[in-house]
Order: structure tokens, then sequence, then C-alpha cells
């Protein structure tokens, strides 16, 4: 496969490692790497900060062993479930998630996070190039891992809407209610992975964080603190020598200083450093619709439903996992009983698309100055009434009209802050204008299945060994017109946050004046 050259030249591999790293964020960039670097001997004697919200405090020399870590319902890599697939039209990266997976089925699955409930990745008529490209890589024999190699195919293609309904378990009669052709929603070609399924996001962070503090007993080596960064702290040691990058402000005005410093820190990362045309964080939009337990049974058995065409997808739900405890986003929605019925699960509905931006204006820290700047960042307002249309009208594309789930209340809404790239790929690398300062952002939607390996990775990119990934994940030039990722993304390209949401209060106005 063909990369784009890096502008910054791979220097040497460093002879001596940091006496003290400082990482910020505790997503999965963030954890997996801490959990590299305190697993690797080469950082015995190195000192580990990470930074973050959620983190519960951890002081240097202490081993507290009543210490609890919730992991942010704020950040991309926790909610009741994320996607596992080695489904990728790249072959390097589809080669990653097969490693990555083998690595699901040995850790996680026996603690209940990992569900390999098959994945069935499909389009209408646009996204079909993605989905054959993705088709023929999953189906390459080199690619099946060994406690797979005795098993028959595990792919299947799907070659029209009723091969689609067939696998999901609908009847072959249904057709939904909408305008638009049934086709366009359930997809028309496609393909079933039945060795994809899906993880309890939250379940697997906490598996993570359990590695990182089985370290605490060495009062030499870690250090959490629970805070939030406001700025980089920057150092220049002489007129002609490149600005460093030796800390970071916290928001009470303290500083935690270190030799290098890990960005880690997902859809934030623009309101710290000019990341103007390489990154910036789009809002996709999920919702979680309630289902008795006999409903949840029913469903149990369903694969993932990918559509590339829409951008949706549904992730069914787990029997051994109520869905109040299988996440903090889920746990202030309780079992309830409502008009006869009494919910105990949630079947998770939510877009894979371009997502949401929504600019807004900062000031961000440079070694001369601040600078204005108006990147696109998280924002804690509501799904906007026609993302939820969207949603619904996916749901009824999945269940007959004469099915209750297709007209249900969602119990559960929020936004999803991806940190896309205009290409879809990581930005895992060295700044090139600032020493001490290595990013490790850019997750695109489809970081969190890297979980298990990923740490390995970002430390030899750190460590400047890190080959094809180094290249792949590298510093690029500005990107200028639109962001198309990496050609698994369906629906409408460069909408606003804001206008959707005034969209959505006039056609509530209008409805209401109908009245």
């Amino acid at each position: 496969m063909s990369h784009p050259p890096p502008s910054d030249t791979p220097r040497q591999p460093q002879s001596k490692p940091p006496s003290a790293i400082l990482i910020v964020g505790a997503g999965v960039f963030g954890l997996s790497t801490a959990a590299a670097i305190l697993s690797s001997s080469l950082y015995a004697q190195t000192q580990l900060t990470i930074v973050d919200p959620a983190l519960p405090n951890l002081e240097q020399g202490k081993t507290d062993k009543t210490l609890q870590y919730s992991p942010s319902a704020h950040t991309a890599s926790i909610d009741s479930s994320r996607i596992i697939r080695p489904d990728y039209a790249n072959p390097a990266y589809s080669d990653l998630a097969t490693e990555a997976q083998k690595a699901w089925r040995s850790r996680y699955a026996g603690e209940g996070v990992y569900h390999e409930s098959g994945l069935a990745v499909v389009a209408g008529s646009k996204g079909s190039e993605y989905v054959e490209a993705a088709c023929r890589n999953v189906q390459d024999p080199r690619r099946k891992t060994e406690d797979r190699l005795q098993e028959p195919t595990h792919v299947e293609r799907l070659d029209s809407a009723q091969d689609i309904r067939a696998i999901l378990g609908l009847p072959p009669d249904h057709s939904p209610r909408l305008g638009q052709p049934e086709s366009e929603h359930i997809g028309q070609t496609g393909y079933i992975n039945r060795s994809s399924g899906w993880a309890n996001a939250e379940g697997a962070m906490r598996i993570e964080m359990r590695r990182i503090l089985e370290h605490r007993q060495d009062p030499a080596r870690l250090t959490l603190r629970r805070a939030k960064v406001d700025r980089l702290l920057f150092s220049r040691a002489g007129s002609e020598s490149k600005p460093s990058v030796t800390g970071v402000y916290l928001t009470d005005s303290s500083c935690l200083k270190a030799d290098l410093i890990v960005l880690a820190t997902g859809a934030w990362t623009p309101s710290l450093l000019d990341l103007t045309g390489r990154v910036q964080s789009r809002a996709q939009c999920l919702a979680y619709l309630p289902l008795t337990t006999s409903e949840a049974d029913s469903l149990s058995a369903m694969p993932v439903l990918l559509n590339l065409s829409t951008g949706c997808f549904v992730i069914p739900p787990a029997l051994n996992t109520a869905s109040p405890s299988a996440s903090p986003i889920l746990r202030s929605s309780t079992a309830t009983f409502d008009e006869g019925a009494y919910y105990t699960h949630h079947l998770k509905v939510a877009g894979h698309c371009h997502g949401y931006l929504s600019p807004r204006p900062i000031t961000v820290a440079t070694p001369s100055s601040k600078i204005r700047l108006c990147p696109s960042l998280p924002s804690s307002s509501p799904v906007p009434p026609p993302a939820l249309e969207g949603l619904r009208e996916f749901l009824c594309s999945i269940f007959p009209s004469s099915s209750p789930l297709s007209s249900r209340l969602f119990s559960v809404s929020r936004l999803c802050h991806y940190t896309d790239t205009p290409t879809g790929d990581f930005l895992i690398t060295y700044h090139p204008e600032y020493e001490n300062l290595f990013l490790c952002t850019g997750g695109s939607g489809h970081g969190f299945k890297f979980l298990p390996v990923l740490g390995r990775e970002v430390l030899k990119i750190l460590e400047r060994r890190g080959g094809e990934w180094q290249r792949l994940w590298g510093w690029k030039d500005q990107h200028v017109g639109e962001w198309k990722g990496d050609g698994s993304r369906g629906g409408k390209m460069g909408e606003l946050l804001e206008n959707a949401i005034k969209e959505g209060g006039e056609r509530e106005r209008e409805s209401r004046s109908k009245l």
C-alpha cells in the first residue's frame, strides 16, 4: 500500500528513555499507551503520570488498594458497546484488527466483555466499493487466526435486501413505512462475517485500568491525577532551538512537568494545539431503545448491522448484562415499568457517518503568544431532532410496522465525539515543530477495536521504530477540502450541529402551530 511522505523525517531510535512521561488523557489511546510503557522493562526507571478529569487520584508512592476507577461518560471510548471487526478495505488495518481480535477472544471474552455476534456490513446504492474490498480482506485465508484455522468459512455474501432480512431474522415480506425505498435503508448488497462482534466498552476500559493499577505497588513508577488540562507549557532553550513542550497547566493554575508529553486527548486535542486541516471533532448521534426481557432474548442472536450508505448501525443486547450496569450513560436509565411492559435491556442504534461539526472560537497557547482559532470541538448539546429521526427511520427499515420496536420512544440519546482526520488514519507521531511533544489521537471512530494491541504500536512509534504505521500515522500536510475519511462513512458531509438543532426547533414550532 502507498503512503504519503511524512513531513518529519524519522529520526534514529532513542538510546535512553525519558526519566518522566506525562500522558494527558485516559481514553483508549492514553490507557493503552500507559499499559505498554508500564509493561516494558525499557521504562523500568521512568516515572509515568496520567492526568484526566475521570481518573482517581493516586499519588506517587501510594498503593491504595481501594482505588476505584469510573470512566468518563463523555469520552468516545466509553459506552455500552463498540463494534469489534477486522472488516476493513485497507488490508493493513484488517491485519492489525485480526490480531487484536484474537486478544479480544482470549483476554476479554471470559469476563463477559466481548461478544461474537457476527457483523453484517451492507450498503445500498452507495458505499458498495468499501464493502467489496472489506469482504475480500476478511475472506483472505492468511487472516484466519490460529484459534480459528479448523473452522468453516465465516463469511457469507448477501446479494439482496431479502438476504439481509433473512440473516437478521426478519420476515421476508417486511416492507417499511417510509417513502424512501427499503433497500436504501436496510441495504442491497453486503456480507455477514460471523467472526466479528462487539465489546462492552466500559468493561474493556476497566480491564485496561486494572492492568495499569497492577503497577501501583512500585512506588516510583505511577501517578494518577484527577484534573483537567488548560494549556501546554512551552520553553525555548535558545534562540536557534525548537520550542519545547515541558508540561501542562491545569485549570487550577498548577502545572505538571515531564521530559515527554503525550497528548492522548481525543476530540479535545484541537483545544490545546493548532491542528487545522489535520484533526477535528465531529459529533455522531446514538440512542437506546428499551427492551423487555423477552424482546432482548429474541434479539440477542441478531448480528450487528452496519449500513455504510446510511451511516447507521445497530448492536444487539447482551443477555448477561442488564443495560443500566453496562454503561455510565445508561445508569440513570434503570429498569422501568411503562405501558404494561418491564424494560430491562437496551438496543443501541447509532450513526457512523460524516457527523456534525461544532466550530467554536477559542484561544490556543503557542510558545510566543496566544492565537485565535475556531476548531470543531465537543458539544454538550442534546441530539438534534433530525438525527433522531434518521435513527428512527433506520429502525423502521429493520422492524415491521406491526412491531412495537418501530415506534417505541428512545430512553437515552447522546452525542459521541469522534476525533477525525481527513483520511481516517490515526495521528500518532512527534510534533515536527515542538520538541518533547508526542501526539496520540485521531481515532476517527475506529480506534477502540485496537485496544489490545494499540499501545504496543504507539510505543514502537514513540521509540522511532514504527515502520509501516509510523508512516501511515505520521504528520501530514494540512488538508483542504472535504474530509472523506477511509470510505466507510455514509450520510451528508459538512453538516453543522447548530443548524441541525435550529432545524429541529423550527419543525417542532411548526408542528405545534398546526395543533
